[in-house]
């Protein structure tokens, strides 16, 4: 079981990573005339009358000699291959009865994340773009628990509850707070906020959001676009990429402070410390080289796969950080 969960973990990771591909190649992040074609999910009209004239044919040698091409398929075939891993691994939680509500709850998601790839609108609705991201972190947030505590598992033989090495609250604190910004990072993505900043450390003078940024969580607005092609935003873009910007400086203080704490103790803590240093360094390094260099869309995936490494960290130290009672 344990080999399954693993192999399905490993799957996820990749369904993410790709994901982030092709949602950050479909708002044109990297496309040919970088930055205009930003945000120009619709087809401009001139455009949509000369596609609907050609044959069929003609149309897909366009379709194939698309960039996408080959990611579109290989994501469907992670997909299908992870959603068969899932059912198996729900009939064998169930069988052993271990670990079957985590089960139940991953095919839940696989049929919720199936069923909302089938929704049209895609980067129109910000609701589809959060429902895809925050689906296939909580599976991998849920397959990296379950992994964990089967590793951890002799543990859960003891009779007296186990001690923390660490602050515990605080170190679930670093884990919420870690969630709220891989969440802003989506909603940033989701209003085509990427380049509104492209300033250091300041936003083109500012340093606070406004009031804006409520609009930019809404999630029942639907984006409209321009005859172009072109999403139409406002001042919510700008200030959900400064709160993102705001929250990662306090996240980052949080992971830093967590890092050093695990690093002082001693075993696979010392270890996982380690770890998040290195990934919250590379995910830093990451962020600024992405505004100094104009987006390029291999950082923008590296920054969403930096984040899903950065929970899977967190959680491992979530299941080390408890500790078997001493023998008396």
């Amino acid at each position: 079981m344990k080999a399954l969960v693993r192999i399905s973990l490993l799957f996820v990771i990749v369904l993410v990573s790709l994901s982030a591909y092709l949602r950050l190649a479909h708002s044109g992040i990297g496309c040919a005339d970088w930055p205009a074609c930003y945000g120009r999910i619709g087809e401009p009209q001139a455009v949509t009358q000369l596609v609907s004239s050609e044959n069929a044919y003609q149309r897909i040698l366009a379709e194939a000699s698309q960039p996408l091409a080959w990611a579109t398929p290989l994501h469907r075939f992670v997909a299908s291959v992870l959603g068969l891993l899932i059912v198996f691994l729900a009939m064998l939680s169930i069988k052993r009865n271990k670990h079957w509500l985590i089960s139940l709850v991953l095919l839940g998601l696989t049929v919720f994340l199936a069923l909302l790839g089938l929704k049209s609108g895609g980067l129109h609705s910000p609701a589809v773009v959060m429902g895809n991201l925050c689906g296939g972190f909580l599976m991998l947030g849920l397959l990296g628990w379950m992994l964990f505590k089967q590793s951890d598992g002799k543990r859960e033989d003891e009779t007296s509850p186990p001690k923390s090495i660490l602050p515990g609250r605080f170190v679930s604190a670093a884990v919420v707070l870690l969630i709220a910004q891989i969440l802003i990072g989506g909603l940033t993505s989701a209003n085509f906020a990427a380049t509104s900043c492209q300033t250091l450390p300041d936003c083109h003078g500012r340093w606070l959001p406004g009031k804006a940024v409520w609009k930019a969580m809404d999630l029942s607005i639907n984006h409209q676009v321009t005859p172009a092609g072109q999403v139409i935003g406002g001042q919510e873009r700008t200030d959900i990429h400064i709160t993102h910007r705001l929250l990662g400086f306090v996240t980052t203080l949080a992971l830093l402070l967590i890092g050093l704490m695990a690093w002082r103790a001693n075993g696979r803590l010392r270890v996982a410390g380690t770890m998040v240093f290195l990934l919250v360094l590379m995910e830093f390094l990451i962020g600024i080289a992405a505004v100094a260099s104009d987006l390029p869309i291999g950082l923008a995936v590296a920054h969403n796969w930096l984040a899903a490494l950065l929970l899977l960290t967190m959680l491992k130290i979530v299941v080390l950080n408890r500790k078997p009672p001493a023998v008396r």
